[in-house]
């Protein structure tokens, strides 16, 4: 208390001193221009003594400048007579200023603040501030603008295989629109936009079914509607994608979705080394037929790149126990490869990867495949390739859901800048 006191008493004579003190005051303008005048009839003066004028013109020259300085000193005088603040009355509003503010100061915290609170241990904290969500919302962009600058802009064109599920979900729409509180009608129309593509318009029917809900809304309902934000940004964890993912993380701590999301938007802020952690994690406690492991996998290998065939050059594309079906090698492979010469081996690195490209362009893939064809060109060095492979997997699942997790990953390996 004793050092917060001193603090504010020194803060209010710091701002207080320049009033007390006072300072000579400054020449107006029209008295800076009485001196002007004033050098230029000097000036006269002393052209006519070096005969650089003649008299008639030191004589018009003269009469234009005398003319000017009457004005400007007549204006010069009617600046100086106005009336100046009085000093002692300067003084006393200084004193009780630099005296009032700090007590009221004082008054205000001990009333409504909280003097006495001791740290907050670890155990007493959320689970959102443990994993640091929130720490960095100011640099991160709005969700307005990160849809602007990433999203995928005008919702895809629906295929033909869902042209009556669109349909059925027209009819949901109408529905929703008589019953704008019905909870299920709000659940079914958010879900059938995230299947159609359509995240843009999915994200504001979850915030209606959370707000309809009420004090009922469960993490999922917060998880599901910070994924459809992240997918309508591109996989960008905006602003206030990264709030709702603290709501979740907050009602349910255990909960894979706002998890994986939350360790995304750490990556985003360049502390891989937390997002790592957290996705390891993740991926201990999931069970072995856990759907979202593949995106951990993938997440893992993108933030890595860990070097499991140091024999082949630090290629680190996977090595599957049996059967070439990725295009990546086998565990025989590996072992031919240590017998192989740099040279060999370098070719046989390259054979692979381009077997999978191929494959890849002309029949597809899942998107683990891309992501690993495009890890691959990463450690061979071949950034543009590797960049051009993220371009042609964008493209093969336009408009899908994968095509969202693609970027998110891209974004993660700085093949896409913000």
């Amino acid at each position: 208390y004793i050092l917060a006191g001193l603090l504010a008493v020194a803060t209010a004579l710091i701002l207080a001193w320049p009033l007390v003190r006072g300072r000579a005051p400054a020449d107006s303008r029209a008295a800076q221009e009485v001196q002007l005048y004033r050098d230029q009839l000097a000036e006269i003066e002393r052209d006519l003594a070096r005969g650089v004028i003649d008299p008639a013109e030191a004589e018009g020259a003269r009469a234009e400048v005398s003319r000017r300085l009457l004005k400007a000193a007549e204006q010069a005088e009617r600046e100086a007579a106005a009336a100046r603040a009085p000093r002692r009355l300067t003084r006393l509003v200084s004193a009780a200023a630099g005296i009032a503010l700090p007590v009221a100061a004082a008054a205000f915290y001990f009333v409504n603040g909280a003097p006495g609170m001791p740290d907050r241990p670890l155990a007493a904290r959320s689970p959102s501030d443990l994993v640091g969500l929130g720490a960095f919302s100011a640099f991160r962009l709005s969700q307005r603008e990160a849809e602007s600058e990433f999203g995928p802009g005008e919702p895809p064109e629906v295929p033909d295989a869902l042209k009556q599920y669109a349909e059925l979900l027209g009819r949901v729409e109408k529905i929703v629109e008589q019953r704008p509180d019905d909870v299920r009608g709000l659940e079914l129309l958010a879900e059938g936009y995230m299947r159609l593509g359509r995240y843009s318009e999915a994200w504001p029917v979850w915030r209606r079914l959370i707000l309809a809900k009420g004090d009922e809304a469960e993490a999922e309902d917060y998880a599901s509607l910070a994924e459809a934000m992240i997918f309508a940004a591109g996989g960008y964890v905006s602003r206030e994608a990264e709030q709702v993912l603290a709501e979740a993380i907050d009602r349910d701590p255990s909960l894979p979705q706002a998890r994986y999301y939350a360790a995304m938007s750490i990556a985003q802020d360049g502390r891989r080394e937390e997002a790592v952690a957290m996705w390891e994690k993740l991926r201990a406690e999931a069970p072995e037929d856990a759907p979202w492991l593949v995106m951990v996998e993938e997440a893992l290998a993108a933030m890595k790149r860990q070097q499991d065939l140091a024999a082949m050059g630090g290629m680190a594309m996977g090595a599957p126990a049996s059967g070439g079906a990725s295009g990546g090698p086998t565990a025989a492979d590996v072992a031919a490869a240590r017998d192989m010469s740099p040279e060999e081996r370098q070719a046989m690195i390259e054979g692979m990867v381009s077997r999978l490209e191929a494959r890849l362009t002309s029949t597809g893939g899942p998107p683990e495949e891309w992501l690993r064809l495009v890890n691959a060109y990463l450690q061979l060095g071949r950034r543009d390739d590797a960049v051009r492979v993220v371009r042609l997997a964008l493209a093969a699942y336009e408009g899908q859901g994968e095509a969202a997790f693609i970027r998110e990953q891209a974004l993660l390996m700085g093949l896409i800048e913000e």
